[in-house]
């Protein structure tokens, strides 16, 4: 039996609430309220809202909350890919901290030029006005190959792509003013390089948790902005 993702969960009990509680047109209680209810984090509350509207039951409208559009259960949710964006960053923060740690300790000066390489087509990919999706991927799958274990490499692999293809990623993406975090993201990636090339583990798993929490600020602040 296929594990529910914790935005699903949450979203079939707010379901489970609008069709007990709240006719159409009413306003839900605040995120804030719902996740105390609930006994779960914000992000996650955000995540099954967004769901919820993507699935038609719920409407959002900027600084004012969310408001029932439909009382129909919405099984479009389980139809939704991936698991929510600020789930699956939580375990990359959990794994990534360690395999930078990991590659500062026994990266080859081919990975490392090939880390800096990926740097450069970020750049380029930046100064064209587009993101640098394939090049970030290549970066963080560098440096996992860097600790030279095959799992740490699919892991980093499936976590990066777990939130690109994301359905509800896809969906904060497109109110996300990417212009704005570029030049955020790109010095984070280089702090990260710095540190694996000058051989400091801990600066380097330093370096990567401030990526991953900027990452989670800009979510935090897109999503807040759409609520």
């Amino acid at each position: 039996m296929p594990v529910l993702r914790s935005f699903e969960t949450i979203a079939r009990q707010i379901a489970a609430l609008i069709q007990s509680d709240h006719p159409v047109g009413s306003r839900l209680p605040a995120e804030r309220e719902l996740a105390k209810r609930f006994g779960v984090s914000r992000p996650t509350v955000r995540e099954a809202i967004l769901s919820l509207q993507m699935a038609g039951m719920l409407e959002v409208r900027k600084n004012s909350g969310a408001y029932v559009a439909s009382r129909q259960e919405a099984a479009e949710v389980r139809a939704l890919s991936g698991f929510g964006p600020f789930e699956n960053l939580q375990a990359r923060r959990m794994i990534e901290p360690q395999i930078a740690a990991i590659a500062a300790q026994h990266a080859t000066p081919m990975q490392l030029a090939d880390m800096a390489g990926t740097l450069a087509d970020m750049r380029a990919d930046h100064a064209r006005g587009v993101e640098a999706d394939a090049a970030d991927l290549r970066f963080h799958i560098l440096l996992a190959e860097a600790s030279g274990n095959g799992v740490l490499v699919q892991m980093a692999d499936q976590l990066w792509r777990g939130q690109i293809e994301s359905g509800i990623w896809q969906e904060i993406h497109r109110y996300m003013p990417m212009e704005q975090y570029r030049k955020t993201w790109l010095r984070d990636h280089e702090a990260i390089f710095r540190a694996v090339e000058d051989r400091k583990p801990r600066a380097a798993s330093l370096a990567m948790t401030r990526h991953l929490a900027n990452i989670h600020a800009a979510l935090m602040t897109t999503t807040a902005a759409r609520r």
